[in-house]
């Protein structure tokens, strides 16, 4: 027996269950970027990512509708073009907000007191016409829907052991104005087609940019990007 070529090949072996815990490891949202090393191949984490924590209740109003069914808005700065943007919506949340992430008001108040409380994750992210940071406050109005989710396998399945969680990437194209991802606010609107939203989530945004920052409102945001 070649010993040489079995140890060549444990290496091998070692090197790429440490390449798949080591991606396996962080956010459950990768980006659409893979690697391979002897045969096993896992998707690439994105750069920088940003979360937030929400809780919508029974007394809180939505802000449209999406195909007939109440529909809840965040809205996302990206500070500069990129190649593309991955967002992730799980509820009920199952995360500590740290020091640098988003946290709703209704999420400090209420997650404590009903934490296993969630609901089907639906979400859609659209681009809006806004591109000046100092006129974020000012409003604007969504150019075209770019991508949606329903449900995702590659995300923690809820309480009721269901992949009922939504996760979705958009790569950008330079040679599609329509399709090309630009500095500027992009619009994640969420829903649920299995009952009421009502419960807890974490929304995460991956990109490989820094700044990226979430509020519930444009208000909101305008105000975190220019004073924050």
């Amino acid at each position: 027996m070649d010993f040489s070529i079995v140890k060549k090949a444990a290496f091998g072996l070692a090197v790429a269950a440490s390449l798949t815990a080591c991606m396996s490891t962080g956010p459950a949202l990768k980006s659409s970027n893979s690697e391979s090393v002897a045969g096993v191949e896992a998707r690439l984490p994105y750069a920088n990512y940003t979360n937030y924590y929400g809780y919508v209740d029974q007394g809180t109003a939505p802000q449209g509708k999406y195909k007939g069914k109440d529909a809840y808005y965040l809205y996302a700065w990206v500070p500069a073009a990129v190649d593309e943007i991955g967002v992730s919506m799980v509820s009920p949340a199952e995360g500590t907000p740290s020091d640098s992430d988003f946290v709703n008001e209704l999420f400090t108040e209420l997650h404590e007191s009903n934490p296993n409380k969630f609901f089907d994750t639906y979400i859609v992210l659209d681009r809006l016409d806004i591109i000046d940071n100092a006129k974020i406050k000012d409003g604007g109005k969504s150019l075209q829907t770019l991508t949606y989710n329903d449900d995702s396998s590659e995300l923690p399945a809820n309480p009721g052991g269901q992949s009922y969680n939504s996760l979705l990437r958009q790569v950008s194209d330079i040679s599609n104005p329509t399709k090309a991802l630009v500095r500027g606010v992009y619009r994640i609107s969420f829903t649920s087609f299995r009952g009421d939203v009502e419960g807890s989530f974490e929304a995460t945004v991956g990109t490989n940019v820094p700044g990226v920052k979430i509020a519930s409102s444009l208000e909101e945001l305008h105000n975190l990007v220019n004073e924050g």
